[in-house]
């Protein structure tokens, strides 16, 4: 038995996939073509139900930096697509 990293149900390896887990399926593929990891990290499967507040401040900080990274990331992606598209550099 796993729990599908999709829909956070357990199933078995074989068992079908049902309406909600495809919703969460094609939701997870849009996310991708957007270039966005395909399942989203939401907090309340980072930090502990009995977490104290320095436990909650380093999640939510350790959070933050990931999310200024990824959106560098995709910053610097569509400048080079961009640049791709027009022939030039971004800086002009």
């Amino acid at each position: 038995m796993d729990i599908c990293r999709y829909c956070g149900k357990t199933r078995d390896e074989w068992d079908c996939h049902g309406p909600v887990c495809r919703s969460a399926i094609a939701r997870a593929l849009r996310r991708q073509r957007q270039g966005l990891p395909m399942v989203a990290n939401v907090i309340r499967n980072e930090i502990p139900e009995n977490a104290s507040t320095g436990e909650v401040i380093h999640v939510l900080s350790r959070q933050r930096m990931r999310a200024r990274r990824s959106n560098e990331e995709r910053r610097e992606r569509k400048a080079l697509e961009n640049a791709d598209k027009t022939g030039g550099s971004a800086n002009n």
